[in-house]
């Protein structure tokens, strides 16, 4: 009887994903934004400056300018609450003058402040900041992944996992064609190819601080609300430091059988840097025949029913790991 085990495109073998980010992780998020996350029970993602860590926001002609740029304590709480926390440069300016400073310093005070480790780098001011020898640098530093400013998705299998899209969600994004707010955006595009959005925002208030930066408190809360609604139990409202991971993962495992319904998991040269070591696995079964267990490592696992003829679990994956199948007799 065949029996196939393979990798979900997303964790929980969820249809889609969706993700939205911070940048310059500012303290006034507590006002508006943290509530609705708290009550959609959906994580956001900080990108904090990190040589202005707990200070007032002063950064050249930034319309963000007297806002407060959250502190150690401010950003553990996020953390603990299910949040991430990405490297936004050291001083918000051209990487490339200083990138010692600007990837490297940063990446290590940051982890510092928030105890954890930094694996995302999100550009500062435009994509100038994520060109080719940027890339380049964020590798050689331990990232894992640098946020861009564009309008796109991304996929699990894209071929690069570094770069990374980012959604404007501004009451009017500007450049060639200027672009009102739209609840919607990318939702659909992101369900029917099974793709991963990233918003990208700064901090909503009342009246958004800058118009091609932003949005306001109401469009950000009917943004979140489209999201959950459309979204359902079919997406997976994740940590962008958690997607990231799972893309990695699932890149460098290889699933080798090794007799009938027994498989070893190769991870290959898989950086060292993914955190979460998690994979959603589905088994695939004839329409005649049940799985009744499975094992890793000889301990068995609850496995659910995800769609006909496949089952699914997930968990933490070590190179050399087996699992084990056990199938039903025919139906």
């Amino acid at each position: 009887m065949n029996l196939t085990i393979s990798t979900a495109t997303w964790k929980y073998d969820k249809d889609w994903v969706y993700s939205i980010t911070y940048d310059e992780a500012l303290s006034e998020l507590h006002r508006f934004v943290i509530p609705v996350h708290l009550e959609l029970g959906i994580p956001g993602h900080l990108e904090a400056v990190a040589g202005h860590i707990g200070k007032v926001r002063a950064l050249g002609e930034s319309s963000y300018n007297g806002l407060h740029h959250m502190g150690p304590a401010e950003m553990r709480e996020m953390i603990a609450i299910g949040w991430g926390v990405g490297c936004h440069s050291w001083s918000h300016g051209m990487v490339m003058d200083d990138p010692d400073l600007e990837l490297r310093r940063a990446k290590e005070v940051l982890g510092e402040a928030t105890g954890v480790p930094v694996t995302l780098f999100t550009a500062p001011g435009s994509n100038a900041n994520l060109m080719p020898p940027v890339l380049e640098k964020i590798v050689e530093y331990g990232y894992l992944a640098g946020l861009g400013i564009t309008d796109d998705l991304n996929y699990s299998d894209a071929d690069d996992l570094v770069w990374t899209n980012r959604v404007p969600i501004h009451e009017s994004y500007g450049g060639y064609f200027e672009s009102a707010f739209e609840p919607y955006k990318r939702i659909r595009q992101a369900q029917e190819r099974r793709g991963w959005i990233v918003d990208y925002c700064h901090c909503p208030l009342e009246e958004a601080v800058h118009e091609c930066k932003d949005v306001t408190a109401a469009h950000h809360r009917e943004r979140l609300e489209t999201i959950a609604r459309e979204g359902g139990a079919a997406c997976w409202y994740a940590n962008p430091d958690d997607v990231i991971d799972y893309r990695y993962m699932r890149r460098h495992t290889r699933v080798e059988p090794d007799g009938l319904g027994v498989f070893i998991l190769r991870l290959e040269s898989l950086p060292q840097e993914v955190k979460s070591r998690d994979l959603t696995f589905l088994l695939q079964t004839p329409a005649t025949v049940s799985v009744t267990q499975a094992l890793v490592d000889g301990s068995p696992v609850p496995t659910i029913p995800s769609r006909a003829g496949v089952q699914s679990f997930t968990l933490p994956v070590h190179d050399g790991m087996k699992i084990t199948v056990k199938q039903g007799m025919p139906k």
